[in-house]
């Protein structure tokens, strides 16, 4: 399974990050939505390089996003670390997902993963399957351009 799509939408989430910082000059809800949506992705790409490790070693994989959504894990992980330390997070989180990604062989990338999400209301929505390649094609394309474009939109906002 090919990374580079990945790699490439957290190197323009991780720049849209780094350009706001702990002292901007934010409203308070736009500082607070940058928060979350920093701890959310903090969360939620530990619970995908777990998944990984999964596919990894042949074992059955489900992925359930409540914990990158809880808004108890989000504010303690807030008041917990800076601006600064949740994208180091990011990065690290990613490097670590993208390793495994990259150690996945083809054959193993169509694994079914099942999907039990829950949306930022923390109501769940429909559970599905969907291939390990095509959950990171999803997060790659969508997911992740969604949060860039957001966190983006929050840095203008005075």
């Amino acid at each position: 399974m090919d990374a580079t799509e990945l790699d490439a939408a957290y190197r323009d989430l991780l720049t849209a990050a780094e350009a706001i910082s702990d002292t901007a000059a934010l409203a308070a809800p736009a500082r607070s939505a940058v928060d979350w949506t920093l701890s959310h992705l903090v969360l939620s790409d530990r619970i995908l390089a777990a998944a990984g490790g999964d596919v990894l070693a042949g074992l059955p994989v489900t992925i359930d996003n409540r914990p990158a959504m809880d808004d108890t894990a989000i504010a303690s992980l807030v008041a917990s670390t800076t601006h600064a330390q949740r994208v180091d997070l990011i990065r690290r989180n990613a490097t670590d997902l993208s390793t495994v990604i990259k150690a996945i062989p083809d054959h193993a990338a169509a694994t079914l993963v099942q999907l039990r999400l829950v949306n930022r209301d923390g109501q769940p929505v429909p559970d599905q399957q969907l291939s390990w390649s095509g959950l990171i094609r999803l997060r790659a394309t969508e997911h992740l351009p969604g949060h860039t474009a957001r966190l983006r939109a929050l840095a203008t906002t005075e």
